[in-house]
């Protein structure tokens, strides 16, 4: 085991808790440890696995694969560069935690610009794996949003990005200054493939309101970030695009006339909030 990344695990493990019964972590050996236990063995990639069990989704290693190939493109990267503008103008009041961070694309680049510790969690250990390659400060865990294995207000920041919130447990682990940044579609976002898919899509149209309106149940909204850019798809860049979105998700992408595809807009909206109810 490379001892960097036992240590790298021990800076993080005062702010852990046990997901199985809560108790405060500790580093032992090569592995996590809680004062009932309970251990989690740290791999030699480079991750802890809290997961007594796989949990199934529709996000395979395929999956991970093609939107890894699409990220490093950079199709994403203007939504990066807005999420580094919103924390650049914030004070990080502590550590970060990436809900939902698959294959680590925007922990790993923001770790290379903020000084505070940041945790990568993902509940599909292909993500995971792929997050961990190549060795990086990132503590990566295998681990379930709705049971976040860190201690109450321990963090100062969480990354919810194109994936599901569990707020209740969002507001537990942030600090009282904390806050959040969810991420989600925009209006436009894959306008073209969705124009190209038709009828054959779950969901033809997209509004963010009910979610919106969810987020402002639990948390105070404090501004909303726009970034949409479109960018042309190379021929070789088709099959690895149509395979990394959810938004095809059900649909036999071989009926799609791929030679139609030649741009591809990415809109998204950043949600920024703090912890607390709209109403406190």
């Amino acid at each position: 085991m490379n001892p960097a990344r036992i240590e790298k695990f021990a800076g993080v493990a005062e702010l852990l808790r046990c997901p199985l019964c809560g108790a405060r972590m500790h580093v032992r050996d090569a592995s996590l440890r809680c004062e009932e236990g309970h251990g989690f063995d740290i791999a030699a990639k480079g991750y802890v696995n809290l997961m007594r069990r796989a949990v199934r989704d529709e996000y395979d290693a395929g999956f991970f694969d093609a939107r890894s190939k699409i990220l490093a493109a950079g199709f994403y990267g203007h939504v990066l560069e807005a999420l580094e503008d919103v924390l650049a103008s914030t004070n990080l009041a502590g550590p970060m935690l990436d809900a939902g961070c698959g294959e680590g694309y925007y922990a790993k680049a923001l770790a290379e610009g903020v000084d505070v510790p940041i945790i990568g969690l993902d509940t599909s250990r292909d993500a995971i794996l792929r997050a961990a390659r190549g060795g990086n400060r990132v503590c990566w865990f295998v681990s379930d949003v709705a049971n976040l294995p860190v201690r109450d207000g321990a963090l100062g920041c969480i990354l919810n990005i194109f994936t599901p919130a569990n707020y209740a447990e969002f507001t537990r682990a942030l600090s009282t200054d904390g806050m959040l940044v969810k991420i989600v579609p925009g209006p436009g976002h894959m306008i073209e493939l969705r124009e190209l898919a038709g009828e054959r899509l779950r969901h033809a149209h997209h509004s963010n309101r009910r979610v919106v309106e969810h987020l402002e149940r639990h948390m105070v909204l404090e501004r909303r970030v726009r970034a949409c850019a479109t960018c042309d798809v190379a021929p070789d860049q088709v099959a690895d695009l149509l395979r990394m979105t959810p938004l095809l998700f059900g649909v036999d992408d071989t009926q799609l006339p791929h030679d139609r595809i030649r741009r591809v807009t990415v809109d998204a909206e950043l949600l920024v909030a703090r912890a607390g109810h709209a109403d406190a």
